[in-house]
């Protein structure tokens, strides 16, 4: 299961936050009511002309409280204290132009009020009409003006616009670039207690932009953002206390951190919730749970999700099997880039399984994974070249994307681009280049490579003629279970190259290799019953054995 993430990117997401939050301009109504503003009262003196007055008249009718909502009302006794210069009647006022209530909606009136009560030194006003300069709304969009007047807001405490201020300094948009200078705005905002700010600035505490690196700090702010709400917050809390950064690692509070976020619809947690029950980490294993917050996750296209899902369809696990529904998830997943996803859509095309077979199309797929990097695709690529299928065969094709593998380590790959060397197909002749690949597929274990460069070492082909280490590699294969490199091991033990000569040794190994169906070793075992060499004489064994490497294709054969 992919385990659970930590995108940095995710600081685009709070920025952008942080410098747009006001598609919906920032609330300044009804901040002064109180008990003693009876709608009576402020009636009374509302005609008498009193600003004050006038404007909690409008308050009330925008609210309704106390007297039936009547947004149009609202917006006319604003109007009263607006044209008297009452600045905040002149910022409420904007914002009822702005969104469109109990005036028609005008963008060039809403930032007119604004304007008026900004000049007046109002902060959310202020505030206000830097966000119309930063998104061009009812003025030029201008990231100048919108600095000048986030600055004036900020200075007054308003902790919007600190945010603000601080995602236009992160981005050099407006003033010069000064991380040091959007964490002190930042910080100054989250102080307040605003949200989005304080997870932000865990992201630079936990990155080191503009402060010192500190996961701690980065940790605490997290989490009083997270206390609050903020899905972006709750994720990185829980993928902190997942991988013990900032905090003691506790899966559990790692799991209840991505529920949260995940119950938010989320899907980044959704997906990393769903890897949790999977592995049975933080809480109980329950492969049913797994499946449904992965789907949730799938469904709003989370690509490591929808590999997990397809995992376990195609496993059934939390979910009767079902391989076409794997293929499907499969291929939502690779169709949006995931080189997994990609390069397994190319297995299932390749093998037939769930979809029909074609080789084309396992190719294209194999194509599209390889060349993000994915090593096993390449490999495999190499081999649709190779056997010409799905594509034009053409072996210095192979030879290419083998080589693109085998440089990334892929022990398959390597002792593949041995032999193209060897045999000079794709690639020139070159025993001694075949002799490195086959050593450093071997070294990782592979026995065919182990094999190889036994033979290589038996024959001096591209390294000195050494029988000692053609045994030592041989017996590596051999012992992994490789038929045909434990009939080999039987003939050095049978001739006595490497090591002693050993008839016994020499008839285990044929034994080994013949109960693999390996017909050269039948043939071996036998003659060996029938000579009495290694082995008590057995006609009835030698028989035996000879009749099996007949049926395999030999029918005398000299052992060296």
């Amino acid at each position: 299961m992919q385990g659970s993430r930590f995108f940095s990117s995710i600081f685009l997401t709070l920025f952008a936050a942080a410098l747009f939050s006001l598609n919906a301009d920032a609330q300044s109504v009804g901040t002064q009511t109180s008990e003693s503003n009876t709608f009576e009262a402020n009636r009374q003196a509302a005609m008498r002309g009193d600003a004050s007055a006038q404007f909690h008249l409008g308050t009330l009718y925008l609210t309704g409280e106390g007297v039936p909502k009547d947004e149009v009302k609202a917006a006319e006794w604003f109007k009263r204290a607006a044209e008297q210069g009452l600045a905040e009647a002149q910022s409420s006022l904007g914002l009822l132009y702005a969104e469109g209530r109990g005036v028609p909606k005008d963008e060039a009136k809403a930032t007119e009020w604004y304007r008026k009560a900004a000049e007046q030194r109002f902060a959310v006003a202020q505030f206000n009409l830097g966000v119309r300069y930063a998104t061009g709304r009812g003025v030029s969009k201008d990231e100048e003006k919108a600095a000048e007047w986030y600055k004036k807001a900020a200075e007054q405490g308003d902790a919007d616009a600190q945010s603000s201020l601080g995602a236009l300094y992160s981005a050099g948009r407006g003033l010069p670039k000064d991380e040091e200078k959007a964490a002190e705005w930042y910080k100054k905002a989250a102080e307040q207690g605003l949200v989005r700010a304080q997870a932000v600035l865990g992201v630079l505490y936990l990155e080191g932009r503009g402060v010192p690196k500190d996961d701690a700090k980065a940790a605490q702010w997290f989490r009083k953002a997270a206390e609050k709400g903020n899905i972006h917050a709750q994720f990185i809390l829980g993928t902190l206390f997942n991988n013990g950064r900032g905090v003691p690692r506790n899966e559990t509070q790692a799991a209840e951190w991505f529920r949260k976020a995940a119950e938010q619809g989320y899907a980044d947690a959704q997906s990393n919730l769903g890897a949790l029950y999977a592995e049975g980490r933080g809480v109980p294993k329950d492969d049913a749970k797994a499946t449904e917050w992965f789907q949730k996750a799938a469904e709003q296209g989370d690509v490591d999700a929808q590999i997990n899902l397809a995992v376990l369809y195609r496993d059934g696990r939390g979910v009767p099997k079902d391989e076409a529904k794997a293929a499907e998830w499969f291929r939502k997943a690779a169709e949006q880039g995931h080189v997994s996803g990609q390069a397994i859509l190319g297995v299932l095309y390749l093998t037939g399984r769930s979809v029909p077979k074609d080789d084309a199309q396992a190719a294209e797929w194999f194509r599209k994974a390889a060349e993000q990097g994915h090593t096993n695709a390449q490999f495999l690529l190499g081999v649709q070249y190779l056997k010409g299928r799905g594509v034009p065969k053409d072996e210095a094709q192979a030879g290419e994307w083998y080589k693109k593998a085998a440089e990334q380590g892929d022990a398959s790959a390597q002792y593949s681009l041995g032999i193209l060397y060897s045999d000079g197909r794709g690639v020139p002749k070159d025993e001694e280049r075949a002799a490195q690949w086959y050593r450093k597929a071997a070294e990782q274990g592979n026995p065919y490579a182990q094999y190889s460069l036994g033979a290589q070492y038996l024959h001096g082909r591209g390294v000195p003629q050494d029988d000692v280490k053609a045994l030592e590699w041989i017996r590596k294969a051999a012992e992994q279970g490789l038929a045909h490199a434990q009939f080999g091991l039987g003939i050095l033990f049978d001739n006595g190259r490497g090591v002693p000569k050993d008839t016994t040794q020499a008839a285990e190994w044929y034994r080994k290799a013949a109960e693999q169906g390996e017909a050269d070793a039948q043939y071996a075992l036998g003659t060996m019953y029938r000579d009495g060499r290694g082995v008590p004489k057995d006609e009835t064994q030698a028989s035996e054995w000879l009749r099996k490497a007949a049926e395999g294709g030999v029918s005398s054969h000299e052992v060296p």
